[in-house]
């Protein structure tokens, strides 16, 4: 069972900082979930869209001009880190899990992640629980060729309509045509569906999107849905388990992974229990 970092070592750390990665890092855990949002033409790690309750500023974190978000301290401490920053901090070491809360732009955003994986050689995966802007975002990769990537200007195929304020001056520049015989397979970015509810079909939603990961509520799943998950060959990841009763059904459902901001107790947990079996 992997062991996802939930906004880093967050049970000991300000959530989605720097220094609750670093930590995070330090332990025995497959990944690090982070959340972000788009603000102007870069990515920014926060989870809630209002960042009033954990900074000192008011508003929509993505209705903030760039250099304003970026003054903000984090509970009067940490500065909003780019999503480059941690992705420079974790590199290869462990599982990258962006979750996409805002974008204005799918192409820009997924040109900013196959840069973090060229530059830093990051294992990605894309997890939201905007099904649009996920299905949005994988067809994109799948657009692109890997000489955009190292172009001054980011070249673009068609554009999904998948946004949350749609602007022509927000889309990169097209001067290349994509190629046809050129795979996603080409970056190691895999795609989870997240959903907060026991869908009557199980995984099938999965199985629809064509995603690797069914990724749900530890209050909402149950062995059926692993179950089916699994025959569709899909992992189940869970969010966000902190107690050893739910951890204990879920090892039992066998449930693939599990976001926890307790990651060092579930890494002692599971590897206890492995070896009790």
């Amino acid at each position: 069972m992997l062991v996802i970092a939930h906004r880093g070592f967050s049970s000991q750390y300000t959530e989605n900082t720097i220094v609750a990665f670093k930590h995070a890092l330090l332990l025995d855990v497959d990944a690090i979930e982070l959340d972000i949002h788009q603000v102007e033409h870069e990515f920014l790690v926060f989870h809630d869209p209002y960042v009033n309750k954990l900074t000192n500023g008011k508003g929509r974190i993505f209705d903030l001009p760039l250099n304003q978000a970026r003054q903000l301290l984090v509970k009067g401490e940490d500065q909003i880190p780019t999503l480059n920053e941690v992705a420079e901090l974790i590199g290869d070491r462990v599982i990258l899990n962006i979750e996409v809360k805002s974008l204005l732009c799918v192409q820009e955003f997924v040109v900013y992640v196959k840069k973090l994986i060229a530059e830093h050689n990051c294992k990605v995966v894309i997890s939201s629980f905007d099904h649009p802007i996920l299905m949005a975002i994988k067809m994109s990769f799948s657009d692109f060729i890997e000489a955009e990537l190292l172009s001054e200007e980011p070249s673009a195929g068609e554009e999904p309509s998948a946004s949350k304020e749609p602007s022509a001056d927000k889309e990169p520049s097209a001067d290349k045509e994509p190629s046809a015989d050129k795979k996603p397979s080409a970056y190691p970015v895999e795609f989870g569906a997240l959903i907060a509810h026991t869908p009557f079909d199980h995984a099938k939603y999965a199985g629809t999107l064509g995603v690797a990961i069914a990724a749900t509520d530890w209050n909402t799943v149950n062995a059926d849905f692993v179950e089916d998950a699994h025959a569709r060959g899909k992992k189940v990841w869970c969010y966000t388990v902190n107690h050893e009763e739910t951890l204990v059904d879920l090892i039992a459902m066998g449930v693939d992974g599990i976001f926890t901001d307790r990651p060092d107790w579930a890494r002692q947990f599971i590897s206890q229990s492995d070896a009790d079996r």
